[in-house]
């Protein structure tokens, strides 16, 4: 199993790929499988019958063409550091005893998503 660099609600990097060079926010990580899901990116369409919910005749999920985003590999993130909005490595270190991503290039400590 990979090491997980990036966390739900950073920004990230794509790093190679059809949306190479392209940034977003991670909505979903998945580390069992090594990959991540990143908002606006990697689209991809896919095809869906139409089909009835609840077994009831009258209401109906749609069918037709959906575009969703799909997972990418964590190899092909970077993580964006917010304060000097360059790609970078994170590193860990403990401040006030719980331990902190910090970016490499500025020392600044990650936001934790979500909190604060």
């Amino acid at each position: 199993m990979p090491a997980v660099n990036v966390k739900r609600g950073d920004t990230v990097l794509i790093l190679s790929g059809k949306d190479k060079g392209k940034r977003g926010t991670v909505k979903a990580v998945f580390p069992k499988e090594g990959t991540a899901t990143v908002e606006g990116l990697n689209i991809v369409k896919r095809h869906t019958k139409q089909r009835p919910t609840d077994g009831a005749m009258s209401s109906t999920e749609a069918g037709g063409i959906i575009e969703k985003e799909a997972p990418l590999r964590l190899s092909k993130l970077m993580y964006v550091c917010s304060k000097c909005q360059a790609p970078t490595r994170t590193k860990s270190e403990v401040h006030a005893g719980s331990r902190e991503r910090v970016c490499r290039r500025c020392g600044e400590v990650a936001e934790r998503p979500g909190k604060g």
